[in-house]
């Protein structure tokens, strides 16, 4: 009897199935969770993957009672196809096995947009319907792929393995590397395996894993070789009643790599091979000639071909191949996979393509190439894979016509991580191809400059410059390109090094100065915005002003948006003039643009409108925007900045549940550079709205974000200082004073020049809160270095109505009551609408109702601080609400938010009966780890319950809460 192909059982491996098994769990609970899984070549990776995947589809977990709420497992299989590869290649098996899995009508519908759905069509035929005329074009494909996983893992849990990274296309690591540091709350469990021996340090791969490593999501997984005891388990499944003598020899020859060992028992009696790849190919040597010929031209192909170009390439008749075929799968040296054939062993792909001959390498990869142009020319990753089958052709000129050809399609269809690899391909290639600008339709320096700019698009700041470099190293005459260069290299230099070659900017404005080409007028307004933004004054103006001019004379819509929202820029910043900086904006959102040139117009104007204090309408316009966005598929790249600056109008307007949705969407879509701002965003909220379990399990989880960010961009870190500030403001005088360094760092920032005029003037205001509680005389240094802070403040709304709330807060102290309600009462009547963000005009509140109780208005001040409560809790302002109610507590107002009595009932009333269980536990003392093991919740959840029970009823710690629910419990009933 043969010898199975496989042991029956897998032997060992317990801690790494474990792990698999746990990140597979947390992925079930909403937390998402990639593992990678490394190991060298046979050592089992493959085998752990398919013994996990056994369990988690199996009675074992309960999911097959289930199918329909089980996890649905979509698989993709990298192949080696050289450095580029066919853009996305594995991942167009994921979505086939998704599409399978859920339906048509379930995919569109997570892919959203018409513009995802038109980029994922390309490799998921079937799910778009006709394109209808005015239709929007394909959206960014990488883009299209994470929206559409975000969106079905709200339903179901998915689980994606990723097989063999070390010969994933750029494409597809980018996209790993997006889905494992950005998504959150989703089911999403992704499984990617590499071989380690692969991967030395010029591997691509190896900067994409050193950055996983970085991120607290990703899990890794070591498999290492058997031990003599496992080697001899695994050989006890495969062959009965074995010599100890041959068992020895196994365990020695086989190094304990899995495979080696079930190939090395599979040859039985026969003498074993001498060499590792006589034994690897021992099973393709017992094969006919045509069964080797097929094996050899699949080899070619990659770890997977399809029956038709099989068929095409091997030239073989259908009863020939058919009979080949069934002998190579009968051997198991391959396996039928879908429309295809895919190798059982990546070991036997690379030991059977060794053994082609040099002339049968060069015209089995002739026929794929040729069969490949023919048959799929349409395909938008077609070309790419062809280029690859010419260059080992040594087809020079044929590759390099494929890489254009590639290069055209994959601007408009895929991610730039291709092009950018597409592009440095043709700079390789061109000194060894005959007329290559002819065929290119380009120069080297253009295509240096495609390759830069596609670098940039990807964020990778330092081969952008390298890019730029070279491109200028080659480009001598031409003008054009020269300056175009030149400017990126300015733009790269600022980005990598935080450095100005203002002698390269200049040399590019110089040359572009001296030609008469509608191109060089469009680049020369870019270049002097570029300017601009380095420079203030009327030197500044009269960059944006000449940048605005070229735009608008040649017709540019899209260079003619940046200079309007560079000018809005400099107004802001130089004539502290925020309100005028609007008009700009409000003009470069009207202009015909891209969708990507349009988010970033609309961005700048919801930000503007931020500042201004016009919260309400920048929630509008910046939702609009966002829609757009989404729409047109390119939310990834275009929609961070949006969203935080579209959260920070909605916390600021008294949103809080939106605002915490778009925050928490820009945490998702952000890269790790700009993570902790969003983070900080989300920090303020959950401190203004007294969740503080919630805010420090935030901030715990999230540590390492905002240290990274605190060592790279240290001058982001100033709204930091505001934030900590803000979580020592109290409404009265507290028992013990703030910290005097957090009072004088936020000051110093009030008074400094770093930041926008908005920022300073809101951190004034935060330390006037901070130095000024209610029932304190305020030192007249500090009084004197807050006055100070508010010379030059202009004269437009926003800012009067900050130097209002700073003459009432200094006039709390000195001025008698009826002036101080006065004062309140202005401006909380001045603030209605807006100008103040819903924190401050709540605290301005709180100062009016303690001014009112001075003066003997108790009806009026106990009815400010009730409607205070009441809204606190709905406008994500629970702290100012919870101050609220201990005023009218104290003050023995009628509605007081004291404990015991009919208020103590009526608030208990609005406890949920989760609430109470929670409230009685912490009565008795326990911690939230404590009630989550009692009540069978999580901690967090606990945590959760915890924030807004003390939110409810109004108590600023846990003590307070048991005091407040001991003494509403045993109140006597009236």
């Amino acid at each position: 009897m043969p010898a199975p192909s496989s042991s029956p059982r897998m032997v060992g491996r317990h801690s790494e199935l474990a792990a698999l098994l746990e990140a597979f769990d947390q992925g079930a609970g909403g937390t998402p969770r990639t593992v990678v899984v490394r190991g060298e070549a046979g050592v089992g990776k493959t085998r752990l993957v398919q013994e996990f995947l056994s369990l988690i589809t199996s009675d074992a977990l309960g999911a097959s009672a289930a199918p329909a709420r089980g996890p649905v497992v979509a698989f993709g299989q990298c192949v080696d196809l050289g450095p580029i590869g066919a853009p996305f290649g594995p991942i167009r098996r994921v979505l086939r096995d998704l599409h399978a899995a859920v339906g048509t009508d379930a995919l569109r519908e997570a892919a959203g947009s018409a513009a995802a759905i038109a980029s994922l069509a390309a490799l998921v035929p079937g799910i778009s319907a006709e394109q209808a005329e005015g239709e929007e074009p394909a959206g960014e494909f990488a883009e299209a792929i994470e929206v559409l996983l975000e969106q079905l893992s709200q339903r179901r849990h998915l689980v994606v393995v990723l097989e063999d990274l070390q010969w994933a296309d750029a494409a597809s690591m980018a996209l790993l590397k997006t889905l494992a540091s950005t998504l959150r709350g989703r089911r999403l469990t992704i499984v990617a395996t590499y071989r380690s021996d692969d991967i030395d340090r010029f591997h691509p791969l190896r900067p994409v894993l050193a950055e996983l490593d970085r991120t607290r999501s990703v899990v890794r997984v070591e498999v290492r070789p058997l031990s003599a005891d496992e080697v001899a388990e695994q050989v006890s499944l495969l062959a009965v009643g074995l010599d100890p003598r041959i068992v020895e020899s196994l365990i020695e020859r086989s190094g304990g790599i899995p495979f080696l060992v079930e190939e090395l028992v599979d040859l039985g009696d026969r003498a074993l091979p001498d060499t590792l790849r006589d034994l690897v190919l021992a099973r393709y040597a017992r094969l006919g000639d045509d069964a080797q010929h097929t094996v050899r031209t699949m080899a070619a192909g990659g770890m997977h071909v399809e029956h038709d170009t099989l068929a095409a390439v091997t030239a073989l008749g259908d009863d020939a191949l058919d009979g080949a075929v069934r002998e190579a799968i009968d051997s198991r040296i391959i396996l039928a996979d879908g429309a295809g054939y895919t190798f059982r062993h990546a070991l036997t792909r690379e030991a059977v393509e060794v053994e082609m001959l040099p002339s049968e390498r060069v015209r089995v990869h002739r026929r794929y190439a040729e069969h490949l142009r023919d048959d799929r020319g349409d395909s938008p990753d077609a070309a790419s894979t062809v280029a690859e089958h010419w260059l080992a052709a040594r087809d020079l000129p044929a590759a390099f016509d494929a890489t254009v050809v590639a290069l055209r399609q994959l601007h408009t269809r895929f991610s730039p991580a291709t092009s950018a690899k597409l592009a440095e391909r043709l700079t390789e290639l061109w000194d060894q191809v005959p007329d290559a600008a002819d065929r290119a339709g380009t120069t080297l320096p253009a295509v240096h400059l495609d390759a830069a700019q596609a670098w940039h698009d990807l964020g990778d700041a330092e081969r952008s410059l390298r890019a730029a470099n070279e491109g200028l190293a080659v480009c001598p005459d031409d003008a054009l390109t020269r300056a175009a260069l030149l400017r990126q290299r300015f733009v790269q230099t600022f980005n990598l090094e935080h450095r100005q070659r203002d002698e390269d900017l200049a040399e590019s404005v110089a040359l572009l100065e001296q030609l008469d080409d509608p191109r060089a007028r469009i680049l020369l307004s870019r270049a002097l915005t570029n300017m601009a933004l380095n420079e203030h004054g009327d030197v500044a103006r009269e960059h944006t002003l000449r940048a605005i001019e070229l735009a608008e004379d040649g017709g540019d819509d899209a260079a003619l948006a940046v200079a309007l929202t560079v000018e809005a820029w400099r107004i802001a910043s130089d004539e502290d003039d925020e309100p005028r900086a609007l008009e700009p904006l409000q003009r470069a959102v009207t202009l015909r643009l891209d969708p990507g040139m349009r988010a970033y117009a609309g961005s700048a104007l919801t930000d503007m409108l931020v500042r201004v204090g016009r919260f309400a309408e920048a929630a509008v316009v910046g939702t609009q925007h966002y829609a757009d966005v989404v729409r047109a598929g390119i939310e990834r790249g275009s929609g961070p900045g949006l969203a935080y600056t579209l959260a920070l109008a909605l916390f600021s307007a008294g949103h809080p549940e939106e605002g915490l949705r778009y925050a928490q969407r820009a945490r998702r879509l952000t890269d790790a550079h700009y993570a902790a701002t969003m983070v900080r965003l989300m920090v303020g909220h959950l401190t203004w709205d007294d969740r503080t379990d919630a805010r420090d399990e935030l901030l715990v989880a999230e540590r390492a974000t905002i240290e990274a960010a605190a060592r790279d961009r240290a001058e982001k870190t100033r709204s930091w200082r505001i934030q900590r500030a803000e979580e020592h403001l109290a409404l009265r005088a507290p028992g013990a004073d703030p910290p005097p360094e957090v009072f004088e760092d936020v000051l110093a920032l009030a008074s400094g020049q770093a930041g926008s005029s908005s920022l300073r003037r809101y951190a004034l205001v935060t330390a006037a809160l901070l130095a000024l509680p209610a029932g304190r005389p305020v030192a007249p240094a500090v009084r004197d270095r807050l006055v100070t802070g508010m010379a030059g403040w202009p004269d437009h709304a926003s800012a009067l109505v900050h130097a209002d709330l700073m003459r009432a807060l200094l006039g709390d102290d000195s001025a008698v009551a009826e002036q101080r309600v006065d004062a309140w009462r202005a401006l909380v009547d001045a603030t209605a609408d807006g100008l103040l963000p819903v924190w401050h005009r709540q605290i301005a509140r709180c100062r009016l109702a303690l001014a009112l109780l001075d003066a003997g208005e108790r009806d009026e001040a106990a009815a400010v601080l009730a409607d205070v409560v009441e809204r606190a809790q709905v406008e994500g302002v629970a702290r100012v609400g919870r101050w609220a109610a201990e005023v009218a507590a104290d003050a023995g107002l009628a509605g007081a938010a004291g404990a015991g009595g009919a208020d103590g009932r009526r608030l208990m009333a609005t406890l949920t009966p989760r609430e109470l269980q929670v409230l009685e536990l912490i009565a008795e003392g326990l911690t939230n780890p404590q009630i989550g093991q009692r009540l069978f919740i999580s901690p967090k959840t606990a945590s959760v319950h915890v924030s807004a029970i003390l939110a409810k009823i109004g108590a600023a710690n846990r003590a307070e809460a048991a005091a407040w629910y001991a003494a509403a419990v045993s109140a006597p009933q009236r």
